[in-house]
C-alpha cells in the first residue's frame, strides 16, 4: 500500500515508516515530497547521513524547494559545515523568508562563522516572526555579547528571564553583562537566585564573596570565600581569592594556611600540564 504524506503527520515517525518511504521511492525516484518527507523523518530519528542523503535526492529534483534547502542547511549548522549551511540557509529564506526556524539556524551558523553583526540580523528576523522563542533569545545575547554590546545582551536576557523565571542559562548569561556593566545590586540579586538553583555551584559563591568584600562587607565577602573552598577544596581560583582577602585583612595564620594550599594545588596543575588562568 502506498504510504500518504498525510499519513505520517503529527504521527512519530518510525523506522518502518522510512523503509516504507524508500521502497515507495525505488519506485517512483522523482517524488520530491517523499524525499522531503523522508528525510525529516530521518531527521526525528537522528539519523543524520540518511537525512542528508533525502534532501539532497529531494533537490536534485526540485532545486528551489526552500523547505530542502532549509533543513539541509540546519543539518549542516548541526555537523559544523558552516560555509554550506549558510548558503542553503539563505537560499532558502530568500525562497520563503517566514520560517523563523531557518531564521535562527542562520543566525547560529552566522556564530559558528564567528559572524556575530550576520547572525544579530538573523536572529532578529527570527524573532520579529515568532517572539519569545527561548533559544534563539539566548543566541541572540551571545552574539550581543561577542559584539561586546552588553546593553543590548542584556536587554535581551531581561526579556528571556522574565518569559524563563529561575532558568540557570539564562541567568549566567545576564550576570555576565550585569558585571560588565557594573550594575552590583542587580548583579547580587541575580547570583543568589542562581545559588538556589544550583547550590552546589562554588563559584557563585566566589562571586558573592567578591561583591562583598569590595562593597566593604568584608566579614560576609570572607565567609563566603570560606565557604567555596570548604565546597570545593581543590578550586585553585578559590584559594587563590581566600588567600588574597586574608592578606588584605592582616589574617596572617589563616593566611600561611591558605598560601600553602593554594602553592599545593598550583604544583599539582604544573605537574599536569592544566592551563592556570590567574584572574578570576
Amino acid at each position: 500500500m502506498c504510504t500518504e504524506i498525510s499519513d505520517l503527520i503529527n504521527l512519530p515517525f518510525t523506522q518502518d515508516d522510512a523503509q516504507r518511504l524508500a521502497e515507495e521511492l525505488k519506485e517512483n525516484p522523482n517524488d520530491s515530497e517523499k524525499w522531503m518527507t523522508l528525510g525529516e523523518g530521518y531527521l526525528s530519528l537522528a539519523q543524520y547521513g540518511n537525512a542528508e542523503i533525502a534532501f539532497k535526492q529531494c533537490l536534485k529534483i526540485l532545486k528551489e524547494h526552500p523547505a530542502a534547502l532549509g533543513e539541509l542547511g540546519s543539518l549542516y549548522v548541526l555537523k559544523g559545515k558552516t560555509r554550506a549551511a549558510i548558503k542553503n540557509l539563505k537560499k532558502s529564506l530568500k525562497l520563503d523568508p517566514s520560517r523563523n526556524d531557518f531564521w535562527a539556524n542562520l543566525g547560529s551558523a552566522y556564530l559558528q562563522g564567528s559572524k556575530p553583526e550576520d547572525a544579530v540580523v538573523a536572529l532578529e528576523h527570527s524573532l520579529a516572526i515568532k517572539p519569545g522563542e527561548r533559544d534563539t533569545m539566548v543566541l541572540l545575547a551571545k552574539a550581543h555579547t561577542f559584539l561586546e554590546s552588553w546593553e543590548d545582551a542584556l536587554e535581551v536576557l531581561r526579556q528571556a528571564d522574565s518569559l524563563f523565571p529561575n532558568d540557570y542559562e539564562i541567568l549566567r548569561g545576564k550576570a555576565r553583562s550585569l558585571m560588565k556593566l557594573g550594575l552590583i545590586q542587580e548583579l547580587e540579586e541575580t547570583y543568589l537566585v542562581m545559588r538556589k538553583l544550583e547550590p552546589e555551584d562554588h563559584t557563585i559563591l566566589m562571586y558573592l564573596g567578591q561583591i562583598y568584600f569590595n562593597r566593604g562587607q568584608t566579614a560576609k565577602g570572607l565567609e563566603y570565600y570560606r565557604k567555596a573552598v570548604e565546597m570545593e577544596p581543590e578550586s585553585f581560583m578559590a584559594w587563590k581569592m581566600l588567600l588574597e582577602a586574608l592578606e588584605r585583612l592582616g589574617m596572617k595564620d589563616e593566611a600561611r594556611e591558605a598560601r600553602a594550599k593554594y602553592k599545593e594545588i598550583e604544583e599539582k596543575l604544573r605537574k599536569s600540564g592544566t592551563r592556570i588562568i590567574p584572574k578570576f
